[in-house]
């Protein structure tokens, strides 16, 4: 049985469309990924400023919550301080802090308008002020020298009569970094106000029971 020869024809691949639908994909491809890249370094950006911002808003809140217990750290020091000077010149006579009687507000301030006291004069916080007393703390090594306050800056108080043998204590706490103009008004930094009334009359109770 004879079989019949097949014959083959040679076709030439159309190199041409083949390669065309690539080369429109390449294009494509590269026609996103530009885009994209812009994009995403866009918000790796916004995300680099936020970050930074938020880490100099934190700081900023750190330092001032820093200055603020500094400045009352001071204030509650003046405070005992003066308490302190009233209580030795009206029970101990003076025993330990006489020579700061004179630097008591000898007018006698009314209980219900308190506002009219002596502390509430600027001029009478003004360094060398004749009734201002200035405490001068005391600090180890294990105090960082930034955190101390600085000579200009050291916690006062003034003390004033009150009626019925009261006493008016109002102390003044500044921070480490604080600032006051020609008129003593605070111009930065941290500024805390406290204030106590003493009677000394009043009986306080002893360790060994009953009153003294």
């Amino acid at each position: 049985m004879r079989t019949r020869p097949h014959h083959r024809q040679a076709v030439q691949p159309d190199m041409m469309g083949m390669q065309k639908p690539f080369t429109k994909n390449v294009r494509r491809e590269h026609g996103v990924v530009l885009p994209m890249a812009l994009i995403m370094l866009v918000i790796i950006s916004l995300a680099g400023l936020l970050a930074a911002r938020n880490a100099a808003t934190h700081e900023q809140f750190s330092n001032n919550m820093r200055t603020t217990q500094v400045a009352r750290q001071s204030a509650e020091a003046a405070l005992r301080y003066c308490e302190a000077v009233v209580i030795d010149i009206t029970s101990d006579e003076g025993v330990l802090y006489g020579s700061l009687e004179s630097r008591i507000v000898s007018a006698e301030l009314d209980p219900d308008n308190l506002a009219a006291g002596a502390w509430n004069t600027r001029s009478n916080w003004a360094s060398g002020a004749a009734n201002l007393i200035t405490y001068t703390p005391t600090f180890d090594s294990t105090v960082q020298t930034e955190v101390q306050v600085t000579t200009a800056n050291f916690p006062t108080c003034v003390i004033q009569r009150m009626t019925n043998d009261r006493f008016l204590v109002t102390s003044r706490g500044l921070s480490n970094d604080a600032a006051v103009d020609a008129n003593n008004q605070l111009t930065q930094g941290s500024e805390i106000w406290l204030q106590s009334v003493l009677s000394p009359g009043v009986p306080t109770a002893s360790t060994g029971g009953g009153n003294n």
